[in-house]
């Protein structure tokens, strides 16, 4: 058996063997019936990804209980707060089982490349007390201006995994989010966007040794070495001024809680620019606000800043190692588009939960599994490793159960995976891999 996939019905056993006493820890069972913890877990997280708007009969069936004795077990908080542990649970042993490092020269400077984003999810309007949403949606009815959750994911791309996942109230600040994550370790690199701006994380960061990368907000102050404190959309039209299109110096950031950074500043081309100008001022009309100069001014720049020092890191390598934020994006169209990661707003609070947690811990699987054979950065397509886990999610689940051989259905998913075609070389719209390969041989 290949070594790489020899650990994965060790780690999945393991996964689920830990079902049974987070059941009791958290008081969802006292003793054992006819519906066990594991085959809970399992049809909420395997079988609800493969049939995601399974309805509640389905979901008895699958248990094969009736659908009245799920009802029960579902009017039950702690079946949600064992699914919420066994999640807690399940990051732990995926997070520490090693998989295949990516082999891009620029990632490997560093000790770890970490994507942070976040995903909404609409929620039952029951659920406004512990998950508030932020607002707006379809109209005054809508639930999703009610209740929602916000999905926190770091992602590492070196090694494509999930690092961490927090759930918090849709109209929790990112911030605050990412306060609540773990500390990265040192020579590490973060990368967010505008949403995790905050120089006192920054900061600390640095005082830490760890790297951060992002973009500079249109209403930040910055200072130069031997200058006063002014608007960055204001240094912007001084280099306009003066006829600079690339820029690349040392600045201090944010007035009132300042940090030193590299920035680098890069004009747009001129059709991007018109592209972003059309898209804040169409962005801003659905709010009922007219776009600001400082936005507007911001249209024609790429801003970028950081605290990796200039032997590590260029400019192109910088604007590259952004551009790979992307990837988190992707991940969660995945998780939406092949997981079904969405809950019916039409549900009882507890079953929401648990569909939730559920769900989560079936795509973190899937992705889990499906990137075995090769990463986000692989030269192969991870949609496609996607579909496959998917559609060997039955014989995953009978081995867990004991009914199939282990052997058969990892031979089976190696296989498939590895048939998967090389993608080609892209020349005119070059992907992730391709475009950081090239900044380092540019450099």
């Amino acid at each position: 058996m290949d070594a790489i996939l020899g650990h994965v019905p060790v780690v999945l056993q393991a996964l689920f063997a830990a079902a049974e006493p987070l059941a009791r820890q958290t008081g969802f069972v006292e003793r054992l019936r006819r519906m066990h913890p594991a085959a809970f877990a399992r049809a909420f997280c395997l079988f609800l990804v493969r049939h995601p708007k399974a309805s509640l009969e389905q979901l008895a069936t699958e248990l094969k209980i009736t659908a009245a004795a799920l009802c029960q077990q579902l009017n039950k908080p702690a079946a949600a707060d064992f699914l919420f542990a066994l999640l807690g649970y399940a990051l732990q042993r995926l997070s520490a089982a090693a998989l295949r490092p990516v082999a891009i020269p620029l990632l490997r400077r560093f000790n770890g490349v970490y994507l942070t984003d976040g995903t909404s999810l609409p929620l039952p309007a029951s659920l406004a007390g512990r998950f508030a949403g932020c607002g707006g949606g379809d109209g005054p009815d809508d639930p999703s201006a009610v209740a929602a959750v916000k999905v926190l994911v770091r992602l590492r791309l070196d090694c494509a995994r999930a690092a961490e996942v927090l759930l918090g109230a849709a109209r929790t600040p990112d911030v605050r989010l990412l306060r609540r994550l773990a500390d990265l370790p040192p020579g590490a690199l973060h990368i967010a966007d505008l949403g995790f701006f905050d120089s006192a994380a920054f900061a600390d960061f640095s005082r830490r040794g760890v790297y951060w990368l992002t973009r500079l907000p249109a209403r930040v102050s910055v200072r130069p070495h031997d200058g006063s404190w002014q608007e960055l959309a204001r240094f912007l039209r001084d280099l306009d001024r003066r006829g600079i299109d690339r820029w690349d110096g040392t600045l201090a950031v944010v007035q009132l809680a300042p940090v030193q950074a590299r920035v680098f500043v890069l004009r747009c081309p001129a059709e991007e620019a018109d592209r972003r100008r059309r898209k804040l001022r169409d962005r801003m009309r659905r709010k009922g606000k007219t776009a600001g100069r400082r936005q507007l001014t911001l249209c024609d720049w790429w801003v970028l800043a950081t605290n990796v020092p200039a032997e590590t890191l260029n400019a192109s390598e910088a604007w590259e190692l952004y551009r790979s934020r992307w990837q988190i994006e992707l991940a969660f169209k995945r998780w939406k588009s092949l997981g079904g990661l969405a809950i019916d707003r039409r549900h009882a609070p507890t079953r929401a939960l648990c569909e939730l947690y559920g769900k989560l811990l079936g795509v973190l699987l899937v992705d889990w599994l499906a990137l075995h054979r090769g990463g986000l950065l692989s030269g192969r397509s991870v949609w496609r490793a996607w579909q496959i886990v998917h559609e060997l999610l039955p014989q995953i689940d009978l081995a867990l159960d004991g009914r199939l051989d282990w052997s058969d259905v990892l031979t089976d998913l190696v296989d498939r995976l590895d048939r998967r075609r090389q993608q080609p070389r892209r020349r005119d719209r070059p992907n992730t891999r391709q475009r950081l390969f090239r900044a380092t041989l540019g450099a």
